[in-house]
């Protein structure tokens, strides 16, 4: 954890208010390449993440004097990142974050269409505090249109946009949320990219601007369904164009390998290494279309060859004939993986209230600028003298005086 190497984003500072997971991931991408990123909470409205204290989200299961600070979600999306409390609705709270407004370069937020504005933070207003000012608004179904309003978690975003219609068992009537809410990770990278570009244009141009990313999510199956008028359907593990295409049984509990076939070659590799070249010329499985029409006879043989197999040997014997396939692994089976390991995936964290533990690392590995998880994620309000005090340049009676006045604060008010 730390180094001292130079990062993409040196000198960005970003002032993210935004909660949750898609406005987090995109700063913690953008923590990850070695932007400034101070992330904006208050006392009285601290970010969701922080009280999931369910089972398996708190080291050992337990509370401790401060789950707030001990949340895995909070402290997975927000390593490298400073943080503030600093209440809005408060005039002393909104004087200080203007002052920071106008020292920092982007502003992110992820609020219900309107709220900023209504908080006096609106894009002309962030552009009067700084003309040259980024700002990255990601409401769930934008700033216009008839939903505009509408406040959303991950589960309605894939079902408005279309994403659960196509999840499920090809068996299982009604839609099925993914495991993670992918819609929100996804849009989080998007905004980072967005981000990036428009920091390239200010650099070329000298002027700024306003970025709205809406976290709905719309699926390429559209496209389908203006082609063919039919509406799109559950596929399970299956997929429209390449079969075999599923999750097959291996041996072991609940253990399970993927197989994908793309092209005639891959099948009669795949055939040869089961030991059944004859399969290569069964009339059911002779070509794409045929092996398609007879997905449930030829799953039904691949299945009952593969749960003899241990996953991860039928894994290696396979890529080695050219076949695209993977063991379906687990949180535990990824833990502890030698490629993983070796590739540096996980990097050791020592967080002041959670201990230490492993947490992911830099999405991407660049040359001359790694990326690198650079300290853990803060605790609430652990960094208002920081901020306060060495960027905005306020002296300790000042600071002291926004804490007796409820402005900012390090624990929870209810």
């Amino acid at each position: 954890m730390s180094t001292n190497a130079p990062q993409a984003l040196d000198g960005v500072r970003i002032l993210d208010f935004s909660r949750i997971w898609a406005g987090p991931h995109c700063t913690k991408l953008l923590a990850d390449m070695g932007a400034e990123v101070i992330k904006v909470e208050s006392a009285r409205n601290w970010d969701p993440h922080r009280m999931i204290v369910g089972s398996g989200n708190l080291p050992d299961g337990e509370r401790g004097d401060d789950p707030w600070n001990r949340s895995g979600w909070f402290n997975t999306l927000h390593i490298s990142k400073y943080g503030i409390t600093c209440e809005i609705r408060h005039p002393s709270g909104k004087a200080v974050l203007e002052e920071l407004v106008s020292v920092s370069d982007v502003v992110v937020e992820n609020f219900r269409a309107g709220l900023m504005a209504r908080r006096g933070f609106d894009y002309e207003t962030l552009r009067s505090l700084r003309p040259d000012i980024i700002v990255l608004s990601m409401p769930a179904f934008g700033n216009t249109g008839p939903w505009k309003d509408f406040i959303q978690y991950g589960i309605g975003q894939e079902q408005m946009g279309g994403i659960a219609s196509m999840n499920g068992y090809l068996d299982e009537d009604g839609p099925v949320k993914s495991g993670v809410n992918f819609g929100d990770p996804i849009s989080g990278a998007h905004a980072a990219g967005a981000v990036l570009s428009a920091l390239y244009r200010r650099r070329r141009t000298g002027r700024g601007v306003f970025i709205e990313s809406s976290v709905s999510v719309v699926g390429e199956h559209i496209i389908g369904y203006q082609l063919d008028g039919l509406p799109p359907n559950n596929r399970g593990n299956r997929h429209e164009a390449m079969a075999p295409h599923g999750a097959y049984p291996c041996r072991g509990e609940d253990s399970w390998i993927t197989i994908a076939v793309a092209s005639d070659d891959e099948w009669a590799n795949l055939c040869k290494v089961m030991g059944s070249p004859e399969l290569v010329v069964d009339e059911r499985f002779a070509d794409v279309l045929s092996k398609l029409r007879n997905q449930d006879a030829l799953d039904e043989v691949i299945g009952a060859w593969t749960q003899g197999h241990d996953a991860i040997a039928l894994t290696e014997s396979l890529q080695k004939a050219g076949i695209a396939a993977t063991p379906v692994m687990k949180g535990e089976d990824i833990f502890n993986d030698p490629h993983y390991q070796e590739r540096g995936l996980l990097e050791l964290v020592d967080h002041p209230s959670a201990g230490v533990y492993f947490l992911p690392g830099t999405a991407w590995k660049m040359s001359a600028t790694p990326g690198a998880v650079r300290w853990p994620a803060p605790r609430l309000g652990e960094h208002n003298g920081y901020v306060f005090g060495e960027l905005l340049g306020m002296s300790s009676p000042e600071i002291d005086l926004l804490s007796d006045e409820g402005v900012t604060g390090t624990e929870p008010v209810t």
